[in-house]
């Protein structure tokens, strides 16, 4: 089987725990890269924004301009790399029970189809799936979706849903062509990254799918810098 050329770019303080369960559900050994959170406020793009007084629209905290930087930079060095896509993992990622034994499938077997970005979980863990609140408060469907993605596709391979991509930038699959193209684009301190990344997903042609049954959710355990400094 040929295996594509992969690596994991970190954005911040991602714990080499986290990392090494990564790679062995991977099952094959990958280059890790590593990038620093950014401060916004060292950053001469996110200093010409806040001094470009008066503006009509606010823009977001430094936090989420961090964020954003952090995810250009990880784009650009992929683009620059060997490499033909890449794992982009935040601090607060997660590898779910399912994402042990199916991640590496995914990634064997990515090349059947065309993407440009994959969503790999939610913020969600299945505690709060199940929680009562969502049995009072939420549909029928939405309930019946839940449980038919995280406890009947647990025995299956990873499918996929389109044009989704979830309100979190803690995990995704992007290719190296994607990620060039994003680097290129202008800075946009209007919404944060994972605001602007959903957006695209509503496009089909962009070719940007979520994992149905999370194989990395997002911890809520521990406050983000993004949070902390400012969404």
């Amino acid at each position: 089987m040929n295996l594509p050329k992969l690596c994991i770019i970190t954005i911040g303080n991602v714990t080499s725990a986290v990392v090494l369960e990564i790679i062995n559900a991977l099952q094959f050994q990958v280059e890790v890269i590593e990038i620093p959170f950014t401060f916004a406020d060292d950053d001469e793009g996110w200093k010409d924004w806040k001094s470009s007084e008066p503006r009509v629209f606010g823009g977001i905290g430094a936090g989420a301009a961090g964020c954003l930087l952090g995810h250009r930079d990880a784009w650009e060095k992929l683009s620059q790399s060997s490499f033909e896509m890449a794992i982009i993992l935040e601090s607060d990622a997660h590898l779910t029970n399912y994402g042990k034994r199916r991640l590496g499938s995914l990634i064997s077997n990515i090349q059947s189809f065309h993407w440009n970005m994959i969503h790999l979980g939610t913020h969600e863990n299945m505690v709060n799936v199940v929680s009562a609140r969502n049995f009072i408060s939420l549909s029928p469907r939405i309930v019946v979706k839940q449980f038919w993605e995280r406890i009947y596709l647990q025995a299956k391979s990873p499918k996929f849903a389109e044009m989704q991509f979830p309100y979190s930038t803690h995990a995704y699959l992007i290719r190296k062509e994607a990620a060039a193209f994003l680097s290129r684009q202008e800075t946009n301190f209007m919404a944060p990254i994972d605001v602007t990344l959903n957006s695209y997903s509503q496009v089909k042609a962009n070719r940007i799918f979520r994992c149905r049954t999370p194989l990395v959710i997002q911890r809520t355990d521990q406050p983000s810098q993004t949070k902390r400094l400012g969404r």
